[in-house]
């Protein structure tokens, strides 16, 4: 009997123990785990929602750095995208709006033009193109300097868009975060820095055309456009693309590479810290709970808005005919020019010679050229006018592609939204003639050709000075047309849908003239803030109206070549420098130069 009662005694010990320890482990152990795992269920979420909140102020971030746009004295206003000239803030002296250029838009328009010159072979271009893309290189830098003190809300710093409107990324991404987080968590700091992407990115800039002539080297291309952050040379010089895209996006972290003087830096980081208040107990030494700290990082890519909108047009003038000699561009090009004189001049004091207080001033520092230089020279800055629209192909071709014989001719050249360039005859000029914008290029070249012709050839470039820093009043924009919609007009050789197929008039545009007949609007009306002169597709209102040349693209670069048929008695010759009748040949012109005061 006692052995069997003490054995029940030790049973009922041993069960005892077990209930014990079984209280002990569940009190201290398994209660605990359950809480800290519902507490690490609680920071993941929490987590999880932070780490949305901060993905969405980094958009906000790049949405901030495509906004922002910097005043380049080489090449007008610039920024991370490209924008139509509709800014109040991106006025020309003028008054109308200019255009923004991406930077990617420019890099690439520098890089396809080094590539025309290598396979034109010419000399002048391709100096004009190393020209260019060391005040690229110069651009470049001041807008990495400025995206980087705009994220770092740079003391005295005054960053803006199109508009005019002050653009804080820091301001803009702390009241996003404020406003966004769950009331539990709390913002303790927030750090964004811009860079780059190990693995490349997008660019959205199309390759040149056709590929065999854009010196491509494998893992260059996405989706036929550059891969950004990756060197992708042409004739031995090295090109950069920002990563951007048609909309700002996410991208990955591992990939981001702190900024360098090496890289468009456009690829923006945000790191953000904060403290979580959690409701229970807190299990700090698990790294969780009632007053955790919590950190997460994010990274995106801005857009960029496509280059929309029509270039400025090329017209060459033969005053008295084709000429004998001067067949084609490439005979243009080719050197056979025997030079008398050949002399550059600028327009000072406003559009000369419209403007009552202009005049040409003739610019002694121009180095020496010739003829055929002259040509080389404004054909780079009407190709340049026209950015990465051309074909490379489409280029050749034009050279040549021999002109029509016949009396007085006027050659529109015009880029079309496929790439090619459009060259029709049109029987009336819509563009001012003899006009040179202010603080642009006029040149004289008194030469002759085999064959005893001595023609004056007159080259005015409306493109070739670039902004608002000297560019003119124009800021180096192309001249607009008269009347404005001259591009669907039979009379100048157009209609709808040839104006379509070149990004202008009514189709292309997307706009409507108030006055359809596009004529040319009293001053006082178009500088009246309440006058619109173009309305939506729609009839609409226009919320911001663009610069009138947005509507047919407007003049670049007038050629005019006369001086081959019997000039006009002396007697008939203005004494002043005025507008000549179109009567007049090039040989009185030339009496007029040599006798005129510059």
């Amino acid at each position: 009997m006692r052995s069997r009662y003490s054995t029940q005694m030790r049973n009922r010990d041993r069960s005892g123990s077990i209930l014990l320890l079984a209280a002990l482990l569940t009190l201290f152990v398994v209660i605990p785990v359950l809480i800290a795992g519902g507490q690490m269920a609680l920071y993941q979420v929490d987590r999880v929602r932070a780490q949305t909140v901060v993905e969405g102020a980094g958009l906000v971030a790049a949405n901030d750095l495509s906004r922002i746009v910097i005043n380049d004295p080489h090449f007008g206003y610039v920024s991370l995208s490209n924008y139509p000239p509709i800014g109040k803030g991106t006025c020309a002296p003028d008054g109308e709006p200019l255009p923004v250029l991406g930077i990617n838009t420019l890099v690439g328009t520098i890089r396809q033009n080094t590539l025309i010159a290598h396979e034109l072979n010419n000399n002048t271009m391709a100096t004009l193109a190393d020209i260019d893309k060391a005040k690229m290189d110069a651009t470049i830098e001041r807008l990495n300097t400025t995206l980087k003190d705009a994220l770092a809300n740079k003391s005295g710093g005054q960053w803006s868009d199109i508009q005019g409107n002050r653009v804080e990324p820091l301001k803009d991404v702390t009241a996003f975060l404020k406003a966004n987080l769950p009331a539990n968590i709390r913002l303790e700091s927030v750090t964004i820095t811009p860079g780059w992407l190990s693995n490349g990115g997008d660019s959205a800039v199309n390759v040149p055309q056709p590929t065999r002539l854009a010196q491509l080297k494998e893992g260059t291309v996405r989706a036929g456009k550059y891969q950004a952050f990756t060197d992708i040379p042409a004739v031995g010089r090295t090109f950069t693309f920002a990563g951007v895209g048609s909309s700002s996006s996410l991208v990955s972290a591992a990939k981001f590479q702190k900024a360098d003087g090496k890289h468009i830096n456009s690829i923006v980081k945000i790191e953000c810290t904060f403290s979580v208040q959690n409701l229970g107990p807190s299990f700090g030494p698990l790294g969780f709970g009632s007053g955790s700290k919590l950190t997460t990082v994010a990274c995106c890519q801005p857009f960029a808005m496509p280059d929309i909108g029509p270039a400025g047009a090329l017209t060459l003038r033969f005053t008295q005919g084709t000429v004998a000699g001067l067949q084609t561009w490439s005979d243009f090009l080719a050197g056979g020019f025997h030079d008398n004189q050949v002399s550059t001049y600028d327009a000072v004091g406003g559009d000369y010679p419209l403007d009552p207080t202009a005049h040409m001033q003739q610019n002694k520092n121009a180095a020496p050229s010739t003829t055929s230089q002259q040509f080389a020279e404004h054909l780079y800055y009407w190709l340049r006018n026209g950015h990465t629209k051309p074909r490379i192909d489409s280029v050749l071709a034009m050279i040549n592609d021999p002109f029509r014989s016949g009396p007085a001719q006027i050659y529109a050249y015009e880029f079309a939204g496929d790439g090619t360039i459009s060259r029709r005859i049109i029987a009336r000029d819509p563009f001012p003639v003899g006009v040179t914008s202010e603080a642009q290029a006029q040149t004289i070249a008194d030469t002759s050709i085999q064959g005893g012709l001595t023609p004056i050839i007159i080259f005015r470039d409306d493109v070739k000075n670039l902004g608002t820093e000297s560019g003119g009043q124009h800021a180096g924009q192309p001249l607009p047309g008269y009347p404005l919609n001259w591009c669907e007009l039979p009379e100048y050789g157009g209609d709808e849908q040839c104006a379509a197929k070149l990004n202008k008039g009514h189709l292309g545009t997307r706009l409507t003239l108030v006055d359809p007949s596009g004529q040319a609007l009293p001053e006082e009306a178009i500088n009246d803030p309440n006058f619109s002169l173009f309305q939506n597709f729609d009839g609409k209102t226009l919320f911001h109206q663009p610069r009138r040349s947005f509507y047919s693209g407007g003049l670049a670069l007038d050629i005019e070549i006369g001086g081959t048929g019997d000039p006009a008695p002396v007697t008939q010759v203005p004494q002043t420098p005025a507008p000549l009748p179109a009567i007049l040949d090039i040989p009185s012109k030339r009496w007029i130069f040599a006798n005129r005061k510059i």
